[in-house]
């Protein structure tokens, strides 16, 4: 199993938060601006499982992370054959479930885009902004997305 990496929960954390598509609620969004800039991986955990929406993009980010490692710390950009993928699954039931989530077809461009573009003392910066904000999920995006 990979080790966990600061890094990686936090990239994980910022790709759940730009895939919301509401508001947290009120007490959640207070447990964020709480945490304020000095926040620890735990924190993030912690966050993370306050709001099902949320802990549910997170934990998908992380189980990418985890079953792609691999591939990634190796140092080359391998794509998976998706065609080959697919000629191989009988279960339709998994593309159901794959269509029904539309931003997991792009988890791994947006984390991707992450990894290439934004720096570690970045990520750190990114989520303290996130913290401070009034609307957590719409200062994600505003911060984020323009750097990928």
């Amino acid at each position: 199993m990979m080790q966990d990496n600061k890094d990686e929960i936090f990239k994980a954390f910022i790709v759940a938060i730009i895939q919301q598509t509401e508001p947290l609620p009120a007490a959640v969004q207070s447990e964020f601006n709480k945490t304020g800039a000095t926040f620890t991986t735990k924190d993030i955990r912690k966050l993370a499982k306050l709001h099902p929406p949320l802990q549910k993009s997170y934990q998908e980010t992380r189980t990418w992370q985890t079953t792609h490692s691999g591939i990634r710390n190796k140092g080359k950009m391998v794509r998976p054959n998706s065609a080959l993928e697919k000629e191989k699954t009988m279960n339709a039931e998994i593309d159901n479930t794959s269509s029904s989530i539309s931003n997991l077809q792009s988890l791994p461009e947006i984390i991707e885009q992450i990894e290439q573009k934004v720096s570690s003392n970045k990520l750190t910066e990114l989520i303290a902004k996130i913290f401070s904000a009034s609307d957590s999920i719409q200062a994600a995006q505003s911060f984020v997305l323009p750097l990928l």
